[in-house]
């Protein structure tokens, strides 16, 4: 699949490299953005170029940043890094470093991650994340990277604390000490929207579209819900037209296989029609015992998430395990024993091939049914 991606840069003019279809390339300095083409200054001459006919676009330089924390993630699938975060009533402001603020409804987030990311928490973060819930839910981190949840309704956020209702009792909880805060709400399925940009605080905006912008003016971006934001250019790292999201479900597999516990007669494509993985629903994949199944990756996607946890049909199960690889080498693996659920987000930047596993433990086979929610790649 043809991605069409852009580059922009910090320097004045902003001087980039702009391939097309034809295998050209041409320098020059970026003038704006119209309806669907980029316009470029080349050799003293303004030159339009449809969108369809743009390979890629890179800087000269590349830009830089940092990113801050918190992160806020909103049901359209965008991740705002911000400097800033605010709840009064039911309206949550954000402020992205060096950027305008952002003023929208509380219904609108779907969760707010006060720490960065960690290894040894994220399962478990992203576990909850996966999980619907009604209300909302405080994430407390305690030593030993373990995580506390609390179910109740928040209040509101300032810069040091969050306001929280458990029972009609509201509690100060310092936010030095908070994983996070989880709204309540079904699961979202992130990055959904055509345009997908990355700004150089690491932002991800799921944009439905981008409005006409001339030279010297930001970019206008228009999220879900109708909601506006105005990007410099000086911040855009990349931006990528192709879609945001694939669904495993909807994808057919490379390669799927189930191998029994105990040696049997029956013929293996028999037991791989009852066995071997399979979509549920279009959504999540279930996966039986010891199985696996094998998805190529196609260029431009750099994130794969899901959830992880048994499947609700079971009652009693042993231990399961649940290994993720990318071209063969293990990037992620967990260990299911009662019913709690796992997540990750994992970087898949530049991987061709990608394997989901699942495993019996040495406790035997009983309930080995394990549910991949919404597993998806990511741009």
């Amino acid at each position: 699949m043809l991605i069409k991606l852009l580059f922009l840069t910090l320097l004045a003019g902003f001087p980039v490299r702009v391939s097309t279809t034809d295998g050209k390339w041409i320098e020059g300095e970026l003038r704006g953005i119209g309806e669907s083409e980029l316009l470029l200054q080349s050799e003293g001459a303004e030159t339009a170029i449809a969108f369809s006919e743009l390979t890629a676009l890179e800087p000269i330089e590349e830009p830089t940043g940092l990113a801050p924390k918190p992160t806020v993630t909103l049901v359209g699938g965008s991740v705002i890094t911000a400097q800033g975060i605010a709840l009064a009533g039911d309206r949550l402001t954000i402020e992205p470093r060096r950027q305008a603020k952002l003023d929208l409804a509380i219904d609108q987030v779907r969760a707010i991650r006060f720490q960065a990311s960690n290894q040894n928490v994220d399962p478990v973060w992203f576990g909850k994340f996966e999980t619907e819930r009604r209300g909302d839910t405080l994430v407390i981190r305690r030593e030993g990277d373990q995580l506390d949840f609390v179910d109740g309704l928040v209040v509101s956020i300032t810069d040091s604390v969050v306001k929280f209702d458990i029972d009609g009792e509201v509690i100060d909880a310092p936010i030095g000490r908070l994983e996070g805060v989880l709204f309540g709400g079904s699961q979202s399925i992130a990055n959904a929207s055509d345009i997908q940009i990355v700004d150089v605080y690491n932002s991800r905006w799921s944009v439905s579209r981008l409005e006409p912008s001339e030279l010297g003016e930001p970019l206008r971006l228009v999220l879900s819900n109708s909601l506006e934001h105005r990007l410099p250019l000086e911040h855009i790292e990349s931006i990528r037209w192709s879609g945001g999201l694939s669904l495993l479900a909807q994808m057919e597999p490379a390669e799927k296989s189930f191998t029994p516990a105990i040696k049997t007669n029956l013929d293996s494509s028999r037991l791989d029609s009852w066995f071997s993985p399979k979509a549920d629903a279009d959504q999540d994949l279930i996966l039986i015992g010891k199985s696996s199944v094998d998805y190529r990756i196609e260029d431009g996607y750099t994130v794969f998430a899901a959830g992880v946890r048994r499947d609700r049909q079971v009652s009693k199960a042993t231990k399961s395990i649940v290994r993720i690889r990318l071209d063969g080498k293990l990037i992620w693996e967990q260990s299911i024993v009662g019913e709690e659920t796992f997540g990750f987000e994992l970087p898949i930047d530049g991987g061709n091939r990608l394997t989901i596993e699942t495993d019996i433990a040495d406790d035997g086979e009983i309930g080995d049914i394990i549910r991949i929610l919404l597993p998806r790649l990511l741009r």
